[in-house]
């Protein structure tokens, strides 16, 4: 059921092929803007306003290039013609602030065009991620037929009015108020009240009547003084996002009786002076901007609620398709109709859903719902990879983990689709890994690479998510983005990438060995530690007990992981000195935790000196570092993941739980290490949890990457297919198979697709492989070592049963 759902979003059909001119290389820079920053005169700065902008031009040759940079604070939709072309701009900082690059050829009519642009600010509780100035647009004609749409203030064509049907509409997650979500931390942007009667409909069109619109007011130049009185522009890096149509699914649930299919197909009409409502189920949680075309019902509310999963009356969850006693907790948008044919609402951001529940009341005139879909967003950077084995229930987490990925990767790495939809490091460093293996593409990573490397401060902490208009410091984080840039180049060799961060490495470690103590273990600092969403009374909010950290062997044992990573690069940039600094330090402070923290009795690692906590963390960084002795780390594994007292490694944890596995060469292990994501299967999840259920703190994402850490191990530990050398120019296919006994996929690279059929007995290997022409490398198995051949090819090893 799962892989028949997937179909369905595969073979939706994009709206418009739009491309950004500047991915994959730069052709258009900021040195060749000359426009400026406008907005409406009434604008006073960053409260919760939409402004409308129109030109109207005319163009004399429709098959010239017609080219135009674009950006604006907060976000745009752009139309040409009443045609939607794409929205933005990519999420950056206001050092960095993104501009698209289009063409707009393809769009134009001969004679009047119209170019229209929606400016959103969602005010005082906008998105965490979204850095912002002033409510402002840029526009800059390229090509000298696009000149005339520069925006420049009250002498330009550019006119504008403030939309007032809209509203930003609070998602409310703390305070004495009703709450719109289940509880916690919330991040991302208000959704919409919209008063359709306030709403200028056409507006976008070239025969709208803008007589009694304003002309723009001048905010702030594009660049000056070799940098920027407002934003520093830079191009786009990354791909647009994509506009497919989606069909929505079946409705479950209603009030009243309801005989229409609506929304799959027919229309559905509410009677006059009628409270309804209703609830539709997706089958899958997906994301994107749903669209409502709707007619009469004069000054009738909708009010759409949008929700990943249900709740029961203790607000779990259990078996997804098990709707029965169950309610749906989540944000909304509130539409008021304005009686007319034909109206039609799209939200100002992305909405996330498995369910949606319309809550309906008309007044004097029924209602009619004409149509409901949604316009799927994603990355357009093809995610192919494919992945079936013999075991069912590891093809379903397959997918659990494929789908989450996909959602999640937009513009930048979301750490979930819902709740914060910010770029955390931690959850990136697996997230890029697993979107590598899905798209055989890195940009993402280097991009969110770069953009943490923008938020160090003084202290060379990199903030905790990045994207931010806030301050999160998590000093592990720090840790990570080291670690990020050895995975990076593990992958690629690309030497030049170490040069570029080399610095930022050095500063970053400086800054975090202010963080240890005379014992060479760490102290507590101003910020805090993050390793995992422990469970239970020990708890400490991303640590093991509530203590900040103080003395944690296995926050220490994070820098000593970054600490060899760094040591390893520098390397291989031949610098020595800095390489054998590095290494030395971390041999020290491995020392120590061995020495302070092994417990001699139990034989494991306890998290801190005084021996009172005991976690797999701790271990699992104990191998990874060689904190033990590697003869004795098989021996470790098995004893922390058969001892249920152990403070567990959760979802996000379980990654390096995996590379232990790994490390160690203990396939046998992954099946156990794999169990909790059972649970998802089990309870008919599609997308994959952030955190293990819990009495004090129940789970809320139901979409969070740094879950879907499995489908990278499927590709790089059971099939055991990895890079050698310069991003998969040489490879190395090592099966480990684990208890599978057959593995069939297809692994998406730069240098071409390697697809393979791999099939064990006890003592033989029988694999079909394909090789791309550019790829080079060997079929390991066994101890049995042999090379392989480009194009498709079969290979048998049989080795003695010993």
């Amino acid at each position: 059921m799962i892989r028949h759902f997937l179909l369905l979003v595969l073979i939706s059909l994009p709206l418009y092929a739009q491309e950004e001119l500047n991915y994959p290389e730069v052709i258009y820079g900021p040195e060749n803007i000359h426009a400026s920053w406008v907005s409406h005169p009434d604008i006073l700065g960053g409260e919760d306003r939409v402004v409308l902008f129109r030109n109207t031009f005319k163009v004399d040759n429709t098959s010239a290039d017609f080219i135009i940079n674009i950006s604006a604070d907060n976000h745009y939709f752009l139309y040409v013609n009443g045609k939607l072309v794409t929205h933005g701009p990519q999420l950056s900082d206001i050092q960095h602030y993104k501009y698209e690059t289009l063409n707009l050829k393809n769009y134009l009519e001969k004679g009047e065009n119209i170019l229209a642009v929606k400016v959103i600010n969602f005010g005082k509780r906008r998105f965490l991620g979204m850095q912002s100035i002033f409510t402002s647009l840029m526009v800059n004609g390229v090509t000298i037929n696009a000149e005339q749409l520069n925006t420049t203030g009250k002498q330009g064509a550019w006119v504008c009015a403030i939309d007032d049907s809209y509203k930003a509409n609070e998602v409310v997650w703390r305070g004495d108020e009703e709450k719109s979500i289940v509880g916690g931390f919330y991040a991302n942007n208000p959704t919409d009240i919209i008063d359709l009667n306030a709403y200028p409909t056409g507006w976008e069109l070239l025969d709208y009547n803008d007589t009694n619109w304003q002309k723009t007011e001048f905010f702030e130049n594009a660049s000056s003084m070799g940098g920027s009185i407002a934003y520093l522009l830079e191009p786009r890096n990354l791909p647009l996002l994509s506009w497919d149509e989606e069909q929505i699914g079946s409705i479950v649930k209603s009030s009243k009786s309801i005989t229409t299919k609506f929304p799959v197909s027919d229309e559905l009409k509410i009677p006059a002076n009628t409270k309804t409502t209703f609830l539709i189920d997706q089958q899958y949680v997906t994301n994107g901007f749903p669209e409502l075309l709707f007619s009469k019902g004069k000054n009738a509310s909708i009010r759409i609620k949008y929700a990943e999963n249900l709740f029961g009356p203790n607000n779990e969850k259990g078996d997804r398709n098990n709707l029965e006693g169950k309610q749906l907790l989540g944000y909304y948008d509130l539409i008021i109709s304005n009686g007319k044919d034909a109206q039609k609402f799209i939200p100002n951001w992305m909405r996330t859903f498995r369910f949606i529940e319309f809550e309906i009341e008309t007044k004097v005139q029924p209602l009619v719902l004409n149509s409901f879909k949604n316009y799927r967003s994603r990355t357009t950077i093809p995610s192919v990879a494919q992945f079936t084995s013999d075991n069912e229930l590891y093809n379903q987490i397959f997918d659990i983990c494929k789908r989450t990925i996909d959602i999640c990767t937009q513009d930048y790495f979301l750490s979930d689709a819902y709740y914060e939809t910010m770029q955390y490091v931690g959850d990136t460093k697996i997230q890029g890994l697993v979107w590598q293996a899905m798209s055989g593409n890195t940009e993402h990573t280097k991009n969110a690479i770069r953009q943490f490397d923008h938020s160090r401060d003084s202290d060379g902490n990199i903030l905790g998510a990045y994207p931010l208009r806030s301050t999160f410091i998590y000093p592990t984080y720090s840790l990570v983005w080291v670690d990020m840039i050895a995975d990076y180049y593990n992958v690629s060799g690309d030497k030049e990438f170490i040069h570029t961060y080399k610095d930022g490495i050095v500063n970053t470690l400086s800054g975090f060995e202010k963080n240890m103590n005379e014992l060479n273990l760490v102290n507590k600092t101003p910020y805090r530690y993050f390793i995992d969403w422990y469970t239970g009374p020990n708890n400490g909010s991303g640590t093991a007990t509530k203590n900040d950290g103080e003395n944690s062997a296995v926050v220490s044992l994070h820098y000593v992981h970054a600490l060899q990573n760094a040591a390893m690069l520098f390397k291989e940039i031949g610098d020595n000195q800095t390489s054998l600094v590095y290494q030395n330090r971390a041999e020290e402070i491995k020392k120590s935790v061995y020495d302070l923290c092994f417990d001699m009795e139990t034989n494991i690692f306890a998290e801190r000196p005084d021996k009172t906590i005991y976690d797999q963390h701790t271990n699992i960084m104990a191998i990874l570092t060689d904190a033990i002795h590697e003869s004795e780390q098989r021996a470790l594994l098995d004893k922390i993941l058969n001892d249920k007292d152990l403070l567990q490694a959760t979802y996000y944890y379980r990654f390096y739980l995996f590379e232990a596995i790994k490390k160690v060469g203990a396939p046998e292990l992954f099946d156990v290490a794999l169990k909790p994501w059972e649970k998802m299967i089990e309870d008919n999840m599609t997308t994959t949890l952030e955190r293990f259920e819990s009495i004090e703190k129940p789970t809320r994402s139901e979409v969070h990457p740094w879950s879907a850490s499995p489908a990278y191990f499927y590709f790089n530990y059971l099939a055991g297919i990895q890079s050698v050398k310069n991003d998969f120019e040489e490879v190395r296919i090592a099966p480990a198979f684990g208890k599978l006994k057959t593995m069939v996929g297809s692994l998406p690279t730069s240098k071409g697709t390697i697809e393979f059929k791999l099939n064990r007995t006890k003592n033989k290997l029988s694999a079909e492989i394909t090789l791309p022409i550019t790829m080079a490398g060997n079929l390991s198995w066994q101890g049995t070592e042999i090379p392989l051949k480009k194009g498709k090819n079969v290979y048998d090893i049989k080795n003695e049963i010993k």
